[in-house]
């Protein structure tokens, strides 16, 4: 005869594989920025990411002048990144189970891929307001023109693709701009980021809560997606230890504690790749 023990009621291995599939549905910046799992068994909570410096053009050289090729000093600047845990627990009476009281083992699965995927969220749109490049309009709204003067700021040889975050308050003056919204349903070839809903000149716009209005202002990271052989991305994660699921059953409480930790850094590692727009809220 099969006995159904507590620990069965809530299976942490299932939960945490229905954690993880839930978490890509409630991320908008972390699929721009890139992952990188070198730390993942390494020892360490602290590292330094290099940012090399460009040595210049090629010069004019003339062997037969009987002077030599002048040698230039490869730089580095650094990028410190210090390794956190970022984590959230939930308890539920063993009553709440049995009664199948709203379904709070779904509800907990729903708030703890919320919990990890809010955070890493958060970490990456402060990493990218770390940028030095700005543009800054106090005195009026989102606009086409503004969205213009904050990609030229990038410095652009070639049109690169990009993707500009703003708050959903900031849609219908978008949709509402002069020199025009396309909505991504007009795209002729169906093909979107995660999250967008549109483009305004040529860049890509993802709406998110996580652009909060500051004082009478918004802030808008514009990022350059990808990265060259030769650069570094513009945001990096570097992921130390996947989010684990752990389950606890207090008898004496009767009681399921369910925690998820995930062990991660973010760091701006090549800010030449994002600016900051600010408009008027």
């Amino acid at each position: 005869m099969a006995t159904t023990k507590k620990t069965d009621v809530i299976n942490a291995q299932v939960m945490a594989d229905a954690v993880s599939a839930k978490i890509p549905a409630m991320i908008r910046f972390t699929p721009f920025a890139q992952i990188d799992t070198t730390l993942t068994g390494v020892a360490g909570d602290t590292i330094t990411v290099p940012v090399w410096n460009y040595v210049g053009e090629a010069a004019d050289f003339n062997a037969e002048l009987g002077t030599d090729i002048v040698p230039k000093a490869l730089t580095a600047s650094s990028v410190p990144c210090t390794i956190k845990c970022a984590a959230q627990s939930i308890s539920i009476y063993q009553t709440a189970v049995n009664a199948s009281a709203g379904d709070p083992v779904g509800q907990a699965e729903i708030q703890l891929a919320k919990a990890v995927a809010g955070k890493v969220d958060s970490d990456v749109y402060a990493a990218a307001l770390g940028s030095s490049l700005k543009h800054t309009d106090t005195t009026n709204k989102i606009s086409y023109d503004g969205i213009v003067d904050a990609v030229a700021v990038l410095n652009e040889e070639e049109d690169t693709e990009k993707v500009m975050f703003v708050n959903p308050a900031q849609i219908a003056d978008l949709r509402k701009t002069a020199g025009g919204f396309v909505d991504k349903s007009m795209y002729q070839n169906n093909i979107a980021v995660t999250g967008e809903i549109g483009m305004v000149a040529g860049v890509r716009i993802v709406p998110s809560n996580k652009v909060v209005k500051t004082g009478t202002t918004y802030k808008n990271p514009v990022i350059q997606l990808g990265s060259d052989n030769d650069s570094l991305p513009a945001v990096t994660i570097f992921m130390k230890k996947d989010a684990q699921l752990d389950h606890e059953w207090l008898p004496k409480a009767q009681r399921h504690d369910l925690t998820i930790a995930e062990y991660y850094g973010v760091a701006l590692t090549n800010e030449s790749k994002v600016v900051v727009a600010e408009f008027k809220a």
